[in-house]
């Protein structure tokens, strides 16, 4: 068991293995965002973001600490494949070229390509650090949504939430047991999770897994930075993402540390089965 808190732990943060995700994030909001908004509207909001963004917090990230990694697969190769299944035809007349560029003028990808223009390079990062890279221009985008179309900007932004929720699964799916059996194994190596969460496991067995999350760097950061978003932009689709693997998961959770509460109060089971033998977490 890690004994820092979680604001002091870090993890190896390879820059080569998180850029593709990165452009395809960016790639799914946009063509989700033309889609419902069609394109003056969509491109609007899209370009308020990096308008005058200048975040000193950003800059101290890609500024220190950077190594050179060995040369991973190819992340040029790895971005326009993304960008060609992504936008494999215009969408509401924009191009896969235009994307590109659209997608590459937002924060963090500009400031990354002119900061670190060779990729295989990694760095010790804290949680709240990579979770920066991951969200601040994606929470701008939410804000700016909401403040222009209201509660409509909110469901927009939960819907693009629930498809990246459900790409990022890669199409894995499985039984409640493999589910559980992965949810409660012993992480191998230290990451994002490792260095943001720190957790107690109550109860888990085949059928249902009970546990108190105590600190989270996810709610840390978003209090602090992106306040009004934070519960949708990292909560608020945690069950749709475990129905993803398996349509029998339930998840019940009555408190969390987003929202101010002391923990996050997670059950998460498999309908129509009997409760199981408990199975003591492994210390």
């Amino acid at each position: 068991m890690n004994t820092l808190p979680c604001p002091q732990r870090v993890f190896p943060f390879r820059l080569a293995a998180w850029l593709p995700g990165c452009y395809a994030s960016y790639l799914h909001w946009l063509r989700h965002l033309l889609e419902r908004l069609g394109s003056e509207c969509a491109l609007a909001t899209w370009r308020e973001v990096p308008q005058g963004y200048d975040d000193t917090f950003l800059q101290q990230i890609l500024g220190v600490g950077w190594q050179e990694a060995a040369p991973a697969a190819d992340v040029e190769a790895a971005v326009a494949g993304r960008l060609a299944e992504v936008f494999s035809a215009a969408v509401e007349g924009v191009s896969a070229e235009e994307a590109r560029g659209l997608v590459e003028q937002m924060p963090p990808l500009r400031q990354v390509r002119q900061a670190l223009p060779n990729p295989n390079v990694w760095r010790d990062a804290s949680a709240y650090e990579v979770l920066h890279l991951r969200f601040d221009a994606l929470a701008l985008l939410a804000e700016a949504l909401i403040r222009r179309y209201g509660k409509q900007g909110e469901l927009i932004v939960y819907d693009v939430l629930q498809e990246e929720r459900r790409r990022a699964g890669g199409g894995h799916t499985g039984s409640p047991a493999e589910f559980f059996a992965g949810f409660t194994a012993e992480p191998q190596e230290a990451s994002l999770f490792t260095a943001g969460l720190e957790s107690e496991l109550l109860r888990a067995s085949d059928g249902e897994v009970v546990l108190h999350v105590r600190q989270c760097e996810w709610a840390r950061y978003f209090q602090e930075r992106h306040p009004s978003v934070g519960y949708l932009m990292a909560c608020s689709t945690d069950e749709a993402a475990y129905r993803t693997f398996n349509a029998a998961l339930r998840m019940q959770r009555t408190t969390t540390l987003m929202e101010g509460g002391d923990i996050c109060d997670f059950r998460i089971y498999a309908l129509g089965e009997a409760p199981a033998p408990e199975r003591a977490r492994q210390k």
